[in-house]
């Protein structure tokens, strides 16, 4: 779970994000009212030769929502980036598989999770991998240039979704697929069009939305056989669950 929203959102806001996302990088034994770290990993199914593999650091700060490799394969050689990438810990998976010839792009707007990341990767000297501070709506990268696009538990925070489903599209190379885990609204929970402003948006609950409305999203960006397929039972609210999407360009 890594953040970055639309400049448009309130400074408020926005400095909430920041402030607690960084205290996550750098207090990550605190208590935050929701899963992180290697146990909340292997709940939501990451291999266990991951796990192994990794340093116990690269976990710590991991606040994942889903698994979003048990969508579909990812290869020696490709280029994955990594939308909200944290401190790292789906990057450096990502790194294990698409091996010394492949290359990961991490992308988060949180300062102190771009040290942490950086330092998670050389820890598990994963030469590989790079990463970006930066928006989602302005991804530092050339067109056509990944394989495939992971995120985990950010695109929620982000305000102004369709331009960052219309970056991840654009990055993408014809045929490259999108594999995520996002938090949504519970179906019980309804739909409301305008988020009430008691909810917390920095913990992924005022800015998700309708499983159909996110689907309908991806479609809007141009993606092809956008699919809901499970949800994975992370809890950030009474109103709010995990879910794992894949589409391809």
């Amino acid at each position: 779970m890594g953040i970055c929203n639309s400049q448009n959102h309130g400074k408020d806001s926005r400095a909430q994000l920041l402030e607690l996302y960084s205290r996550l990088a750098n207090e990550p034994a605190s208590e935050f009212g929701w899963g992180k770290g290697k146990e909340n990993a292997r709940t939501l199914g990451y291999s266990e030769e991951w796990l192994n593999r990794l340093p116990d650091m690269v976990w710590e700060s991991a606040a994942a929502v889903g698994n979003p490799f048990s969508l579909g394969p990812i290869h020696h050689g490709e280029t994955v980036v990594d939308i909200g990438c944290g401190a790292g810990a789906d990057a450096c998976v990502a790194a294990l598989l698409v091996g010394g010839q492949g290359k990961v792009l991490g992308i988060d707007c949180t300062p102190a999770m771009i040290t942490k990341a950086t330092a998670n990767a050389q820890a598990s000297r994963l030469k590989q991998i790079t990463f970006h501070e930066a928006e989602f709506t302005a991804l530092p990268l050339p067109d056509a240039c990944a394989d495939v696009v992971i995120s985990n538990g950010a695109i929620n925070l982000a305000e102004d979704k369709n331009i960052v489903l219309g970056e991840i599209f654009r990055v993408l190379r014809p045929g490259g697929r999108l594999q995520i885990a996002d938090m949504v609204r519970a179906p019980s929970a309804g739909n409301p069009t305008c988020p009430s402003g008691k909810e917390s948006w920095a913990d992924c609950v005022s800015g998700t939305l309708a499983p159909e409305a996110f689907l309908s999203m991806l479609k809007v960006a141009g993606f092809l056989n956008a699919e809901l397929t499970t949800f994975t039972g992370y809890k950030t609210a009474a109103s709010t669950i995990g879910a794992l999407f894949k589409a391809i360009k």
